[in-house]
């Protein structure tokens, strides 16, 4: 694997079958609610395994959203976040892609839905990238979010019962270590 495949998370992007947890959904009927009369958007997280995605949690970026329309602000994406596609909402009785949400899926993930009224798992619609409807199936996969911070912390980091933590290059003044150690 190239040094650029490690940095960007692309080594494999190949899989045949999405299955998305059944709390993400539910996620996404709770905030297209709250929203509604405006659209909701968000971006997909999740993982490939066994040439499976795992569609298991959302990601939130700011932008603008009203009845017609929802957009994030894809210039504060951080070049080295993975994600799989968006999710939202329509306000009205269709899930069907309009030409804003083709060039959406063009430009963002391999794996996309939309949510109509009345907001439940029978209005979902998915979709690949070209806006071609897809099947997936719903679960409970949130055991594949486990783990996914041993890349960050190790033993080392963790302070034992009695250990007190120590000034830190960056830390301004003795008062707040001691406050710290006193909490």
């Amino acid at each position: 694997m190239s040094f650029i495949s490690k940095i960007f998370h692309n080594k494999e992007k190949k899989f045949n079958k999405i299955k998305v947890d059944q709390e993400v959904l539910n996620s996404v009927i709770y905030y297209a609610n709250q929203a509604y009369p405006n659209e909701f958007l968000a971006l997909f997280d999740g993982k490939i395994k066994d040439k499976i995605l795992y569609i298991t949690s959302l990601i939130f970026l700011p932008g603008e959203t009203g009845n017609s329309g929802a957009v994030f602000h894809s210039d504060m994406i951080p070049p080295t976040l993975k994600y799989w596609g968006t999710v939202h909402s329509h306000p009205g009785p269709s899930a069907q892609p309009s030409d804003a949400d083709l060039y959406t899926f063009s430009k963002h993930g391999l794996f996309h839905m939309i949510v109509c009224l009345p907001y439940s798992y029978q209005t979902f619609k998915a979709y690949d990238k070209y806006g071609n409807t897809i099947n997936y199936t719903i679960g409970n996969y949130e055991h594949l979010n486990k783990n996914d911070y041993d890349d960050f912390f190790d033993e080392d980091d963790i302070l034992d019962d009695n250990e007190i933590l120590k000034p830190g290059l960056l830390d301004e003044t003795d008062e707040f270590n001691q406050e710290f150690n006193d909490f």
